[in-house]
C-alpha cells in the first residue's frame, strides 16, 4: 500500500525514529486507531502489578 508523500515521511520517520519496519508502524497505528474508535478491545496495561522474574 503507498500513500501520500507526506504521510509516507511521516512514516519513515517514526519507523527511525522507533526503530521499527513500515509494516509494523502500519499496524501499530491501525490498531491503535481501531481501539481508539471501539473496533478492538483495549488493553490495558496493568502496571501496579510486580512480576516475577522481571
Amino acid at each position: 500500500m503507498t500513500f501520500d508523500d507526506d504521510i509516507e515521511a511521516a512514516l519513515a520517520v517514526a519507523c527511525e525514529e522507533l526503530e521499527t519496519t513500515r509494516d509494523e508502524m502500519i499496524r501499530l497505528i491501525m490498531s491503535e486507531w481501531l481501539e481508539q474508535y471501539g473496533f478492538l478491545p483495549v488493553h490495558e496495561l496493568n502496571e501496579g502489578n510486580e512480576t516475577e522474574g522481571s
